[in-house]
């Protein structure tokens, strides 16, 4: 039988390119179907990414629990069976999905029970009316491209987002809803200068945390979290890792497929590539608080609502420096949680959405972030979904049609490890008031 070359399918195969194959995995990521789940989403996002860039070695049991769903590196998974039960679920969600919102898709993703490495499967002619996919018969190893992210401990380690300097897009024939023309139009004025999306430099907080040490933007350009004396390896190896959260990733996607609609081009950097110049220059989006992305500390000292820390607790909080009739000072929740029984407990959480000048005055910056993981990706959600944006622009007077004003919007969400609910707008801004 004639052998065909390692990289390359059979004549005839039914196959997805690797651009597909991602853009498939952020369609159901950001499904309904998915929606409200951060667990599913990034057990999904984690096997299918190392799937695609040819590392399948990394979908293991033991690595899948420490890396995805906060278990400890040396936890025994024959004690504890957290990965079985989430990948049953995941199962359960891709069935729906694909025959729900995704039935009309020519290719579906399937996880085979027994493993945990994804397939992606070209379906039957009558697969939208209920007939099993198939996986095809034949495939050749998955083309080799570093993986997005390595996860590690609770945080993804940061290899490559996404394709850096893509060329911009055509944008999509389907009208935009205004909500989402009258905010990110503003940012897509030059598709050919790119949006700048930071993702948060996860290990810096974590240094910080560990080390019981505030730092501040000076003090992360000096790399002071580098100088320690006496030297202790484990911190600094802590500290040298580069690092986001699951949430950075599903927020950078959910950016990707706005910037393809509205034909813009998007420039991904981790926190620890970029300078003052940067964000002088370009539009932005930081994603998270200063506390794991310092660069939001060039903003704060003319926002209202700000992400900082309790000195006594160490729990983070949203202070409120002028409180407004019936507002608190400050917006918190518990500052610990018990890793055992976190996935039962629900909680108030807070996030902020902020559009602020660039440094230049020339540009405008969003933030995002919030008190969990959970609340910066409601906060992301929120600016990305068009029914969400639309009501947050109603709720802070915007009028439809015309570019949206600096302001501040400060969230509530009810929140647990791995999802939220029940995001509302409770307090907002505009500079000066």
């Amino acid at each position: 039988m004639k052998q065909h070359p390692i990289n390359e399918p059979p004549i005839g195969a039914e196959v997805l390119s690797i651009a597909e194959k991602r853009e498939l995995v952020q369609r159901v990521v950001s499904s309904r179907t998915f929606a409200g789940s951060q667990a599913m989403r990034a057990f999904l996002l984690y096997i299918a990414e190392h799937a695609i860039s040819g590392t399948p070695e990394q979908i293991k049991e033991q690595l899948i629990g420490s890396e995805v769903l906060g278990r400890k590196l040396d936890y025994d998974p024959s004690m504890d069976n957290i990965v079985r039960v989430r990948a049953h679920e995941l199962r359960q969600r891709l069935e729906k999905h694909f025959s729900t919102d995704g039935a009309s898709e020519p290719f579906c993703i399937l996880v085979p029970k027994g493993s945990y490495v994804p397939e992606f499967s070209a379906r039957r002619p009558s697969a939208a009316a209920g007939a099993e996919p198939v996986s095809p018969a034949q495939r050749g190893p998955f083309a080799t491209w570093g993986p997005w992210v390595l996860a590690g401990g609770l945080a993804f380690c940061l290899v490559v987002l996404l394709t850096r300097g893509s060329t911009p897009r055509a944008a999509s024939t389907q009208p935009q809803p205004a909500a989402i023309r009258d905010l990110w139009g503003q940012f897509f004025r030059h598709p050919e200068q790119g949006l700048m999306i930071v993702t948060a430099d996860s290990s810096f907080a974590l240094w910080q945390d560990v080390t019981g040490r505030d730092l501040n933007l000076s003090d992360y350009l000096n790399r002071k979290y580098l100088q320690m004396d006496p030297p202790d390896s484990k911190l600094r190896e802590i500290a040298v890792r580069r690092c986001t959260s699951p949430a950075d990733v599903n927020l950078s996607l959910r950016f990707m497929e706005l910037s393809k609609s509205l034909g813009g081009r998007l420039n991904p950097q981790y926190a620890r590539n970029i300078s003052i110049r940067d964000l002088r220059d370009t539009n932005a989006v930081l994603i998270g608080s200063r506390r794991s992305n310092p660069w939001v500390e060039l903003f704060e000292a003319r926002m209202n609502f700000v992400l900082t820390h309790d000195p006594q607790s160490g729990a983070p909080v949203f202070r409120n420096r002028s409180p407004q009739a019936g507002e608190p000072a400050t917006f918190s929740m518990p500052g610990m949680f018990d890793v055992d029984v976190s996935e039962q407990r629900e909680v108030d959480a807070y996030a902020l959405v902020a559009m602020v000048p660039n440094l230049s005055g020339q540009g405008a910056v969003l933030l995002v972030e919030g008190l969990t993981m959970e609340g910066t990706e409601a906060a992301g959600e929120t600016v990305t979904n068009p029914e969400l944006l639309g009501a947050l622009l109603r709720h802070i007077g915007h009028k439809a049609g015309a570019p949206v004003r600096p302001f501040e919007a400060l969230l509530k969400l009810a929140s647990v490890p791995g999802g939220y609910a029940n995001s509302q707008v409770i307090g907002f801004r505009y500079p000066g008031k």
